[in-house]
């Protein structure tokens, strides 16, 4: 008796860009993985973005159309759309396997298969994931080769590359938090996409099983003014109430304990203090930017951390002694200039 082909699931929403989301979703039409069932959500989408949709749908029969009559986004609550948005897909989802991916970004033509070969090579594979190549609106390569990160084994613990995260590392991984493929019945059972959806991924999802890798399989991953991280960053909004809610709502501390009770401290108290470093950063960059009320909406979540301020201070000197480097540099090319003048 032959066994029925595992479903991969491709999820994808979207609000009002319908080239890139063409471009997106064709790349999902021609995997090689005959067995897709591409999930679109449609978050009350811009008039040419809904003809778009209806004419996918139409065309394709792998193709399942979620549809919102309100937009689910909000001002004052950026990320409730991705609540909203991909639990609605996951709900609707029949795929052994299930993958998120933003609608400005694609995938090679063989994402798909070399997913579905990680988990069936191996079963106790809970998550895996390619490998992100960054690039421009016209699909150009940003990333420097040899690429600095993403140096890990076709199979690992989970919780080994959790905690090289968590730690700091930057050889193993470096991508989106997006980037993995996750068993349908694992992903429901952590309690499906939460708001922090990157740090849910990472930490409560990927440490618990094996994770798969495979660097043939590539996310292009697309960057330009219009993604919503920098606009949200930008307006003070950095995910600090959402990780704090993952922590409390997933019980990260209270589920790493499987690992060790210092390992289950280690997760809660990093977690935090990258949480503070970040948000160091961007006080800065936005006060900088002359943009003092998102800097404010950031400080005052996290003034009482020593972490913040440290950070904050120390990325100021940081810039600052680099922009005095520029100017010693330009002051210094003139003078040369000068001296070659014939007197």
């Amino acid at each position: 008796m032959t066994a029925t082909p595992p479903v991969f699931t491709a999820i994808v929403d979207t609000f009002y860009r319908p080239a890139m989301l063409k471009e997106a979703v064709d790349a999902l039409r021609r995997q090689t993985h005959r067995d897709m069932e591409i999930i679109l959500v449609d978050n009350a989408a811009t008039p040419r973005t809904k003809d778009y949709l209806r004419a996918v749908t139409a065309e394709d029969s792998r193709v399942k159309l979620v549809r919102f009559e309100e937009n689910q986004y909000s001002p004052e609550d950026p990320l409730k759309m991705l609540d909203a948005c991909l639990n609605a897909a996951l709900e609707e989802a029949a795929g052994d396997f299930v993958w998120y991916q933003s609608d400005d970004d694609y995938v090679s033509d063989d994402y798909a298969e070399r997913m579905v070969s990680l988990f069936i090579e191996n079963p106790d594979c809970v998550t895996a994931a390619g490998l992100p190549v960054a690039v421009d609106e016209g699909g150009r390569r940003l990333d420097p080769e040899p690429r600095r990160s993403n140096y890990r084994p076709r199979f690992m613990p989970g919780r080994i590359l959790a905690q090289d995260v968590l730690r700091g590392g930057r050889t193993m991984f470096g991508a989106p938090g997006t980037i993995f493929t996750v068993r349908r019945e694992a992903l429901l059972k952590a309690g499906g996409y939460h708001r922090a959806i990157e740090l849910s991924q990472l930490y409560g999802i990927v440490p618990f099983g094996v994770t798969g890798f495979d660097e043939t399989a590539v996310l292009y991953w697309r960057r330009h003014e219009g993604q919503l991280n920098k606009q949200l960053s930008a307006r003070g909004w950095i995910g600090i109430d959402e990780t704090r809610s993952l922590m409390r709502d997933w019980r990260i501390e209270e589920r790493w304990r499987v690992f060790g009770t210092e390992a289950a401290r280690e997760v809660a108290a990093r977690v935090e203090k990258r949480l503070s470093r970040t948000s160091g950063l961007w006080f800065v960059n936005n006060l900088l930017a002359l943009r003092p009320a998102a800097g404010l909406r950031i400080a005052r979540k996290v003034w009482y951390r020593l972490d913040f301020w440290v950070q904050a201070w120390a990325y100021l000197l940081d810039l600052l002694r680099k922009k005095s480097s520029r100017a010693m540099d330009l002051l210094r090319r003139r003078i040369n200039l000068v001296n070659r003048i014939p007197h």
